[in-house]
């Protein structure tokens, strides 16, 4: 208390400033809100004589730009299993260079700050919470990430630290600026994608919350509500995750003029109709080929076997009540059941990340940037 009094009326500095991400202040640019009297407290004992004695004090440059990283790396961009380095330095570049936007319709603005505004309440949540939810992309697919550098020109990933965030009113606009013929369902297919994306990282992380507390508080009960909360979760997940699937796999076919994928009841059936209408030569890069092999191979059955059981009039066990009641917390389910989910999320946003490179190469086909690829930091 006494520190912030110091800070307010004797250096006249408010409590809190506001440090921008890159060198351009404009409309999307990312900021970290830093505590004045943080900054004050690491700075050294000759310095905090020397001010108060002078009645004048102003973080430096260096120090405002530490403590930012700091905030930047803890709230958005994670740790080096994230790529976190790396994407905090694709952004500043980004947040440096002016953002035309003006082929955004109304409703793609909307879209574009709902989407923004829900980050910023999920991220919230994350404010305390487990290692266990960071996705760790870098160290499980780092070849995905890859794939990050090149995108920045027409769709900026953001973060995957916990799920995948984009530029969205940047990405939109890319699209409406190229012209692509699939404009409207394209910009909608994204939209949901990144929507659901986020509903998954909400629910997995109230999943855990309900596990945690259904291991400390359970004690002698037969069933509690946070179990039963638990399970009825976890039933959303798989839908949640089996959706992303759909859809990534519908945006990839809009991208390159496959319009019928949506209509096709069987998922064997859209990706056979996906692999015959890309360009063949698009089927041999090497992510390209990673995503069908995730889509077609048996990556994808232990979630299909739980949603099909889930829908089954037998339903599955791992998710019924008599295979908790009376147990201990710490032997029910719950847990096997949270590393699927994870696991899936994990790899329904490495490919994911995939999708939105198939569509950058389009947009830069159908509108070559300016910016030469020796730019873009690496």
């Amino acid at each position: 208390m006494l520190r912030r009094l110091l800070i307010k009326y004797l250096f006249k500095i408010d409590d809190e400033v506001l440090v921008m991400i890159g060198s351009k202040t404009q409309k999307g640019s990312m900021f970290a809100v830093i505590q004045t009297e943080r900054l004050w407290g690491k700075e050294t004992l000759r310095l905090k004589l020397h001010s108060i004695l002078s009645l004048k004090w102003k973080p430096s440059e260096d120090l405002l730009q530490k403590s930012a990283k700091d905030v930047f790396m803890r709230h958005i961009f994670g740790k080096k299993s994230d790529y976190a380095d790396s994407l905090f330095k694709l952004n500043a570049w980004h947040n440096s260079r002016e953002w035309d936007l003006r082929d955004l319709t109304e409703n793609d603005k909307i879209k574009a700050d709902a989407l923004d505004s829900m980050t910023v309440l999920t991220r919230m949540r994350y404010r305390e919470t487990s290692d266990i939810l960071h996705l760790n992309l870098f160290e499980n697919f780092p070849f995905m990430c890859l794939l990050t550098h090149p995108m920045i020109v027409k769709i900026p990933v953001i973060s995957f630290q916990y799920f995948l965030t984009i530029h969205s009113r940047f990405a939109f606009n890319a699209i409406r600026k190229a012209r692509h013929y699939n404009s409207d369902t394209l910009i909608d297919y994204l939209y949901e994608i990144l929507y659901l994306e986020q509903k998954i990282a909400i629910s997995l992380h109230e999943l855990l919350r309900l596990i945690d507390y259904s291991e400390r508080e359970k004690k002698e009960a037969l069933f509690i509500n946070a179990e039963i909360n638990a399970i009825m979760g976890a039933d959303l997940v798989f839908s949640y995750l089996k959706a992303s699937i759909e859809k990534i796999v519908v945006l990839i076919g809009l991208t390159h003029g496959i319009n019928n994928l949506d209509s096709k009841p069987k998922h064997k059936a859209k990706l056979s109709a996906l692999r015959e209408g890309l360009p063949k030569d698009l089927l041999d890069i090497y992510y390209i080929q990673f995503m069908f092999d995730f889509f077609s191979s048996d990556n994808l059955d232990e979630l299909n076997g739980y949603r099909s059981g889930l829908l089954h009039k037998r339903g599955i066990s791992d998710l019924q009540p008599h295979n908790y009641v009376g147990k201990n917390a710490d032997t029910v389910p719950l847990k096997k059941i949270f590393q699927i989910l994870q696991e899936q999320h994990i790899k329904n946003t490495a490919v994911l990340v995939g999708a939105l490179a198939i569509l950058t190469d389009k947009l830069v086909e159908l509108d070559k940037p300016e910016i030469k690829l020796e730019d873009i930091p690496v």
